[in-house]
């Protein structure tokens, strides 16, 4: 009788059970001072089985002290500074919509408002929430390096905004590699276009290389299985181009350009006593797309000599001489107590860090390098096999007024060094707060290097949307090759960076783009594709095509009608490049304001481009 239970006993005994249970199952989940980490134990709530809650509780007790889980409660759609990683899935997130947040009205759980299941959204996919509905009001994008400005975007455009460390069409100055370099100076490479996106695999053999020189300095003579043209950035250079039966010696100064075809030994001397020289140079290899070497006739600390590579026999035919002979004027090996005699003699001229491919000259060596020099001026044959320099900046602008002027060569009869490569040669130079307006090119790709100053980039791109979230830092290296794809959508994108001197950005043909000078600046062009090249702008007095387009077309594909925007084309009176400030700075009466917010569901892609640029 004494073990025996009672089926009463026994029936409460169940509903103690059943009600601790329940209890458990609906307790309140645990209070964290964490907002991200308190939002993560409400998600827990949603789940039905007890030990994947208890689980899902546990792993968000870990975020509580995690400094990559914060958010701001009190802002609404809070974004990630520019440039910020995205964080990782963490408990709690769903990738189905459908789920949303549960959060306690009166002791029920119920729904969460909009605005909070905006900011657990946001909370998810920091930087993804480009897209709004039409009916919103527009959104400040605050660009990177923009301090103290706000700009607009128009709800429905579908324009997306890139900084600097998203954007694919800007090559920061530390993105170049040096190949050779000591106390005289260094050669650096940039790195490959086609690695950085696939966008660019019409640049695949082209490679940009800076020349970096101190006074009374020389580069050793050497070819590459590359053509070349390069340009005085800064600085007076004589530099010497030789073949098998012709020699060329070329001084050149700031903004002068010079082709050294492939195969062409070529030696480039710093002449001047006390300024440094800057040479940028474009490299087209002939053998190994992307890939170019450079042969060095003498041996030196950064490169061997290539006649190393010949065997005795080769050589002492070659030459008709005794192999220690050869050795000891050619190659520089050990031979002996002569050739150490030498080694002496040549150390008390040449220090060990002078041993490099850029030398440290004398007054004398300068003198005797630049005695038979020509000056760009002199005019040579066009059918001689060593190309004449050009001056960029020969003869009258193609472009100025007091903003700013531009200098171009192209790919013609005049100039058949650069016909036979199909390139064309710019510089431009814009003054201290001026813009270079809104255009494109319609056929050439540009390479642009920043000489001299800071400004600002603002390029426009027309790109498929991209339909996996969390791939922003890999898309252009991983994005889908069919971009012709029926159905998929194309989105407005505009790509923006801060420009210093020894950057470089690409202006792919046909993609708007404007440059804003924070200081003086100029820049220097490689365009590829240039034959029958056009410069378009967007705006401006002249060459503005949005004035060629005829009123009916314009009144179907602008919001305002046809002579709303001729009347606002000619408020622009200056041509090019304008000033980066506004004319009217004034506050725009009712009816502007009212024009505006018609303007916000605005008609076609033209319009889309150019608002990306406000």
């Amino acid at each position: 009788m004494r073990g025996r239970v009672s089926p009463l006993m026994l029936l409460l005994g169940i509903l103690v059970l059943a009600s601790v249970s329940a209890t458990h199952a609906k307790s309140p989940y645990r209070k964290t001072e964490n907002p991200c980490a308190q939002r993560c134990l409400q998600s827990c709530q949603q789940e039905p089985d007890d030990l994947k809650q208890k689980a899902c509780e546990s792993r968000c007790t870990k975020l509580e002290y995690d400094p990559r889980c914060v958010y701001d409660t009190g802002a609404t759609n809070q974004r990630h500074p520019p440039g910020e990683r995205t964080r990782g899935r963490q408990p709690g997130d769903y990738d189905d919509d459908r789920r949303q947040p549960r959060r306690e009205e009166g002791g029920r759980w119920g729904p969460a408002e909009p605005r909070e299941r905006e900011r657990e959204e946001d909370w998810r996919q920091p930087r993804e929430d480009w897209r709004r509905p039409s009916h919103q009001q527009p959104r400040k994008i605050r660009p990177e390096g923009r301090e103290g400005e706000q700009e607009w975007g128009t709800p429905g455009s579908e324009v997306r905004e890139e900084t600097s460390r998203n954007n694919p069409f800007y090559f920061p100055s530390r993105r170049f590699s040096t190949r050779y370099g000591n106390q005289n100076g260094r050669i650096r490479v940039l790195q490959r276009f086609d690695q950085r996106s696939k966008q660019f695999q019409n640049l695949q053999n082209h490679r940009i290389v800076q020349i970096e020189a101190r006074p009374n300095t020389l580069v050793l003579p050497k070819h590459a299985d590359a053509d070349n043209i390069l340009v005085i950035q800064q600085g007076q250079a004589t530099v010497t181009v030789a073949n098998g039966n012709n020699r060329k010696s070329f001084n050149l100064d700031e903004g002068h350009a010079l082709r050294i075809p492939s195969g062409f030994i070529s030696y480039i001397l710093n002449r001047h006593d006390n300024q440094n020289l800057r040479v940028a140079k474009i490299s087209m290899p002939v053998n190994t797309p992307g890939q170019f070497e450079d042969f060095f006739p003498a041996s030196s600390r950064d490169q061997s000599s290539y006649l190393q590579g010949f065997s005795r026999n080769t050589l002492e035919a070659a030459f008709n001489a005794e192999f220690n002979e050869i050795r000891r004027v050619l190659l520089e090996e050990n031979a002996g107590g002569e050739q150490e005699e030498r080694g002496q003699r040549r150390r008390s001229t040449r220090s060990s860090d002078n041993e490099g491919v850029i030398v440290k000259v004398s007054k004398e060596h300068v003198q005797e390098l630049t005695k038979h020099a020509k000056s760009v001026s002199k005019k040579g044959s066009e059918e001689e096999d060593i190309p004449n320099p050009i001056n960029l900046r020969d003869g009258e602008p193609d472009l100025s007024n007091n903003f700013g002027r531009l200098f171009e060569v192209k790919p013609d009869k005049k100039n058949p060094q650069l016909q036979d490569l199909d390139m064309m040669l710019t510089c431009v130079e814009i003054k201290e707060g001026a813009l270079m307006l809104p255009h494109f090119n319609s056929k050439a790709m540009l390479i642009v290097v920043v000489n001299k100053g800071t400004g600002n980039l603002e390029l426009v791109a027309v790109r498929k949307e991209q339909q996996q979230r969390g791939r922003r830092e890999q898309q252009w290296e991983e994005e889908e090759e069919d971009e012709e794809e029926e159905g998929s959508n194309r989105e407005v994108r505009r790509y923006t960076a801060r420009l210093k001197e020894g950057d470089v950005f690409i202006m792919p043909a046909a993609h708007p783009v404007a440059i804003n000078a924070s200081s003086e600046l100029h820049l220097l062009g490689f365009g590829i594709n240039a034959e029958n090249n056009h410069r378009i702008f967007l705006a401006g007095d002249k060459d503005n095509v949005i004035d060629q387009i005829e009123t009916q077309a314009k009144d179907l594909a602008f919001p305002g009608s046809g002579e709303q925007v001729e009347k606002l084309i000619k408020n622009q009176r200056e041509s090019h490049f304008v000033s980066a400030r506004p004319q009217s700075q004034s506050p725009s009466s009712p009816e502007k304001e009212d024009q505006e917010e018609e303007n916000q569901g605005g008609k076609g892609p033209l319009l889309s481009i150019l608002k990306a640029f406000n």
